[in-house]
């Protein structure tokens, strides 16, 4: 049996793991909004904060929405921006002002205070892919509970969603 835990769209999606926004220190609020980040205009320094997202989190379902909300926010463009690695996303938001997008149990994995974020819901999804489709299947049924522990996902997505996989012929 061979088999693979891939990131796909939410609709698509077997686990859902939900997003906020980890920071350094406490931001002492409920919910972080953008437009929050944004400088007054007697503010002249160049470098404003910013929201990191990891390579895992630049895929369109997850980017797109961000960028048309920090538009909406009146943020400039530098201010959602894509790093290098995980490490270096999480290094930019324990060390200053930074903000990284990233899932409840990363935040505390990786020691930030976790927010939801204002005005979206981003979510992870994960799906379980494989050369037949009954071992995706069996994979998701034997390994689904733990999977989706270790994922920090919200629940499992009921078991009709087809998964991921060439068909076999009929």
């Amino acid at each position: 049996m061979r088999g693979a835990l891939v990131g796909v769209p939410p609709d698509e999606a077997a686990w859902r793991v939900p997003l906020g926004l980890g920071s350094g220190t406490d931001p002492g609020v409920e919910v972080i909004h953008l437009e929050t980040l944004r400088a007054p205009r007697a503010d002249r320094r160049p470098r404003r904060r910013r929201v990191w997202l990891s390579p895992e989190d630049d895929v369109p379902h997850v980017r797109d929405p961000l960028t048309r909300l920090r538009d909406a926010a009146g943020l400039q463009p530098a201010q959602v921006a894509v790093s290098a690695s995980l490490v270096d996303a999480t290094a930019e938001a324990l060390a200053g002002a930074d903000l990284m997008l990233c899932s409840p149990a990363e935040a505390r994995e990786l020691g930030l205070h976790w927010r939801p974020l204002g005005g979206l819901r981003p979510v992870r999804g994960y799906q379980v892919t494989a050369g037949v489709r009954e071992d995706a299947e069996r994979l998701r049924g034997l390994l689904g509970a733990a999977i989706g522990r270790c994922l920090g996902a919200e629940e499992q997505v009921p078991e009709d969603r087809p998964a991921h996989g060439r068909r076999e012929p009929t």
